[in-house]
């Protein structure tokens, strides 16, 4: 587990915001992306962005940008499915582009699951359920992804559910922080991130 691509999953067409690219919006000043990538960068060895409009703005950001390629359409597990194909290394760290407050020790929290479980896959348990969408999983996964795909399937926890998932704790964390999707949360969210102090 030595090299992890961070995959950061932009695809949506955040219908629940009134179409807006959500990661490319501004919060507190700065676009939700560059709250992302500050959290991740110190904890993974390469950042793909996963983005199907907009594109030359995520490139903007000094990131490497792919879109779903054969998969459009099939929801956040065909963008799942571009990371794992353009990660350089093993592993890939799976986020939403709309979390703006990932924990500094986001990695090695999944890690620590995947081994404690001896699983195949990590997830984030938000300590209301499980967030399948910010994940650690082997590239080796990929194949079965693609299977998954091509017969028509598109929900990530039932694709999850094929594999042993291991679920690492982050009840510590508030919940918005794993994606903002009304605008309650987002003024929740900039109310927060002005005032927030990590507790790691």
């Amino acid at each position: 587990m030595n090299h992890t691509t961070a995959v950061i999953l932009c695809g949506g067409a955040g219908e629940r915001m009134g179409g807006l690219d959500k990661p490319l919006q501004p919060l507190l000043g700065r676009p939700v992306l560059e709250w992302v990538l500050e959290r991740l960068r110190p904890q993974v060895d390469a950042l793909v962005v996963v983005a199907n409009r907009r594109q030359e703005a995520y490139a903007a950001c000094g990131v490497s940008v792919v879109d779903d390629g054969n998969y459009k359409g099939h929801g956040p597990l065909a963008g799942i499915a571009a990371g794992l194909a353009a990660a350089g290394g093993d592993w890939i760290l799976c986020v939403p582009g709309d979390a703006p407050l990932l924990p500094t020790d986001l990695l090695q929290r999944l890690r620590s699951a995947l081994q404690r479980d001896a699983a195949d896959v990590a997830v984030i348990h938000d300590g209301g359920g499980q967030q399948p969408l910010c994940c650690l999983l082997p590239r080796r996964l990929l194949p079965d992804l693609q299977d998954y795909l091509d017969q028509g399937g598109d929900a990530p926890r039932l694709w999850l559910g094929r594999h042993r998932v291991a679920e690492a704790d982050c009840s510590d964390w508030p919940r918005w922080a794993w994606s903002l999707n009304t605008p309650e949360e987002w003024a929740m969210a900039e109310q927060h991130l002005s005032q927030w102090k990590d507790p790691a």
